[in-house]
């Protein structure tokens, strides 16, 4: 999983997918916690629906952000964008 921001909200994406143990988990419970800068947080994960200009802009913000990676293109692929997913704050 490598986390963005882009629509000034944060996302994930699991490498392996929407077969990722984390990625089903997430679905699933639709709760968890993230470490965030030393904090650890309480958030929810909500699976983001098909909006190809969000995908881009998500996309966009893993090629900055991971420009270096030899895995920047995987993660660009279809099964880790299928299982991209946002997180919020849990009271929101």
């Amino acid at each position: 999983m490598w986390s963005v921001v882009a629509d000034n909200s944060l996302y994930v994406r699991a490498y392996n997918g929407q077969r990722s143990r984390w990625y089903q988990s997430a679905v699933e419970q639709k709760a968890g916690k993230i470490k965030l800068a030393g904090q650890e947080y309480d958030v929810t994960f909500q699976p983001m629906d098909n909006n190809p200009a969000l995908t881009e802009e998500i996309d966009e913000a893993y090629r900055k952000k991971y420009s270096s990676s030899m895995y920047l293109s995987p993660m660009l692929g279809k099964s880790p964008v299928s299982a991209t997913v946002k997180i919020l704050p849990r009271n929101a």
